[in-house]
């Protein structure tokens, strides 16, 4: 079935998912029964001796999320190599170098079970950096292994396999006006703007498959260039679409609330229940200090949204095939040295390129992400878990996810 997600759909999977929902069946031999196929993880050995983290990257596609602005990530399943057949220590090598996790590399995160009552623990998360002294790569690459927990692993017919995430750490790179943005004639621009308008009268980007049908593992996550091309240029051109009435239109720079209440009211706290990045889109209006003025006024509550110094500096939002510049990235935190919550959220406050406004019908208006950051917390193995023998009765409860049969593993 060729299935069209909305724009901005991709697949990011929380650890909780990858686990129930594909290591699992991988593991058990479970057959699913969705009438949408999941996603496709492939398998490949990360603990192999004649590669590196950057040909695996480069293998399996991992330059275009780079061009794409997308999250530096791919998922592999992968088989842990013990050091001696009857050994329980794991090697892991890779080419030149290893992943070198903690001084014990005994401790790892519990990946839980969120819809049960009792959080009952269902894997392990353990993080490991690619460490080679002699290789400019030394600590550029991150590798999250997640594992069943020992008490679903009496029907496996596969052993020692994991899932795991490859994440590349870029360095970071000054932020100027005009990064990689391609000189701004009028013919790149207005061919871009043909094509999107085409598209957007056209009915090809909507929705052909009801939400219910999106496969386990897949959420809204747009990238910059997909935020301002497909969902801030049409709302300010006032082009309809069904796609822009999913992200709210809110006051970010009211004097009458906070982060927080804005966090709280949208439903902030079900993303820190189920594991999922903590990031709230928002069209919002800018606020002119006065009407002749063109600086901005970003207060909010007690407090204001502080950028760097300057607060003119900009990283450009280009869009990727033409390398034209379509807007603009200014990136904020709130700031109130009275309050706990100081430095504590993260503004990212995308704005059309001047060459796309022309015909404009709604002025200053801006799509944002409202991002908590969490206060790092001691990860220990056995953080919040219940009884590890009342896991069989998890086992049926996956059967049923919104009505549908998942998994039908052989409960005995």
């Amino acid at each position: 079935m060729a299935a069209m997600f909305p724009v901005g759909f991709r697949f990011r999977p929380t650890d909780e998912e990858l686990v129930r929902s594909y290591l699992y069946p991988k593991v058990t031999g479970t057959q699913t029964h969705e009438l949408v196929p999941k996603h496709d993880i492939p398998e490949h050995d990360l603990y192999a001796p004649n590669t590196e983290p950057s040909k695996i990257w480069k293998q399996f596609g991992g330059q275009n999320l780079e061009e794409n602005q997308e999250e530096l990530e791919l998922l592999f399943f992968t088989r842990l190599k013990r050091v001696s057949s009857n050994g329980s220590r794991i090697k892991r090598t890779i080419g030149g170098g290893c992943w070198k996790g903690d001084a014990s590399g005994k401790s790892g995160k519990n990946v839980l079970e969120t819809k049960s009552k009792t959080m009952k623990r269902i894997g392990f998360k353990k993080t490991f950096h690619y460490k080679n002294d002699q290789s400019k790569d030394s600590n550029s690459w991150i590798l999250h292994e997640l594992s069943l927990d020992e008490s679903l692993l009496r029907h496996a017919k596969i052993g020692d396999m994991v899932v795991c995430r490859l994440r590349k750490h870029p360095k970071k790179e000054e932020i100027i006006p005009s990064t990689h943005a391609s000189s701004q004639t009028s013919q790149n621009t207005n061919l871009m703007l043909e094509f999107l308008l085409e598209l957007l009268q056209s009915n090809s980007r909507e929705i052909t498959m009801a939400p219910t049908m999106i496969p386990e593992g897949f959420r809204f996550c747009p990238t910059d260039e997909e935020l301002v091309l497909y969902y801030l240029y049409p709302k300010v051109i006032g082009t309809q679409t069904r796609e822009g009435n999913r992200i709210p239109e809110h006051d970010l720079y009211a004097p009458n609330t906070e982060p927080w209440k804005i966090w709280e009211a949208f439903g902030g706290p079900n993303l820190e229940e189920n594991q999922e990045e903590l990031e709230l889109l928002f069209f919002t209006r800018l606020k002119r200090i006065s009407s002749t003025d063109s600086r901005i006024k970003r207060t909010i509550g007690n407090g204001c949204w502080k950028g760097d110094a300057s607060g003119k500096y900009a990283k450009d939002v280009l869009e990727t095939l033409t390398r034209t510049r379509i807007g603009f990235k200014k990136t904020f935190h709130y700031k109130n040295d009275e309050s706990k919550d100081n430095n504590r959220w993260i503004l990212h406050e995308l704005s059309l390129d001047k060459s796309l406004l022309s015909q404009a019908k709604i002025k200053d208006l801006v799509v944002c992400r409202l991002r908590k950051h969490l206060k790092r917390e001691e990860i220990t193995p056995h953080t919040k878990v219940s009884n590890p023998a009342a896991t069989n009765l998890m086992l049926d409860y996956w059967k049923l996810d919104s009505g549908e049969i998942l998994l039908d593993p052989p409960i005995s």
